[in-house]
């Protein structure tokens, strides 16, 4: 009976994935930021890298679940679209990040459409080395937002 009252809650809470091993000229890419995020393409999926310090990757490592949001930036100088992350940990840490796709780069459009396209996808902790690997359900109305944006892009 918990469980049914519990699941709704839960519903993005993170399934562990094996450890994918990172491109090389993504862990280029990674070496020259302290702290952030990359959405990269892995296994044909987009997949979300987060890079931070050891103490936070630890936090991060008992995520209890994901709010997503998107926007569309439309201006001349850098369109794009937006993703706003906030994670909650079990010990009641809450994490910011933001992703902006660039909209006039082929392959962040394309990072866009495998996006739209999947149920979930994976979030790998990364502070020296990918330490950890989870996946998150995309929901039903993350994606009917994500999708309207999208679609808004390519007319």
């Amino acid at each position: 009976m918990l469980s049914l009252i519990l699941k709704p809650l839960l519903k993005n809470l993170d399934k562990s994935t094996e450890k994918p091993e990172i491109p090389f000229d993504t862990e280029i890419s990674l070496s020259m930021i302290e702290s952030g995020c990359l959405f990269v393409s892995s296994n044909e999926m987009a997949t979300l890298i987060i890079k931070s310090s050891s103490d936070q990757i630890r936090l991060l490592n008992n995520i209890n679940g994901i709010t997503l949001s998107f926007e569309l930036i439309e201006r001349p100088e850098f369109p794009s679209l937006g993703m706003h992350l906030e994670i909650n940990t079990v010990s009641n840490n809450k994490f910011n990040y933001d992703y902006f796709f660039n909209t006039e780069s082929p392959e962040e459009i394309a990072l866009l459409n495998r996006l739209r396209h999947q149920d979930s996808f994976d979030v790998l902790l990364f502070d020296c080395e990918v330490v950890n690997s989870k996946q998150f359900e995309l929901g039903t109305n993350d994606k009917l937002e994500l999708n309207k944006l999208i679609d808004k892009l390519t007319k």
